[in-house]
């Protein structure tokens, strides 16, 4: 009987785990995507100074999130997100077309990112 109670207790606790995990991923992905969405509306606007301020904001709060995430998320796709984030200065300082499908590809790859971390079936089979 102890073997069973103490199945249920491991099962449990990955569990929550799992969901802790998500909770904390979803909470720093709208925070990255509200920071996109600003880029994309200052750089729509023509702003450069505010696009710019932002870029660096997205910069420090990914470095952050990088670091956090590192313990819930593989290391490919943080690199790949990083890769992205890395490229948004250069291209608001270079009035590059390419930013907007960058931010874009930014937000697909945090809900990727999500979707990959939720506990449901699908992922853990």
């Amino acid at each position: 009987m102890s073997r069973v109670i103490t199945a249920f207790v491991i099962i449990g606790v990955i569990m929550s785990y799992s969901a802790f995990a998500a909770w904390v991923i979803n909470g720093e992905n709208r925070e990255l995507v509200s920071i996109t969405e600003e880029i994309a509306v200052y750089n729509e606007n023509g702003d450069t100074a505010k696009a710019s301020a932002a870029a660096e904001r997205l910069t420090e709060k990914w470095s952050r999130f990088e670091k956090n995430m590192s313990v819930f998320v593989r290391d490919d796709k943080l690199y790949t997100l990083s890769t992205s984030v890395s490229k948004v200065s250069p291209y608001i300082s270079a009035a590059n077309d390419e930013l907007d499908a960058e931010l874009e590809n930014i937000c697909r790859q945090l809900r990727l990112i999500y979707r990959s971390e939720l506990p449901v079936w699908y992922n853990i089979l």
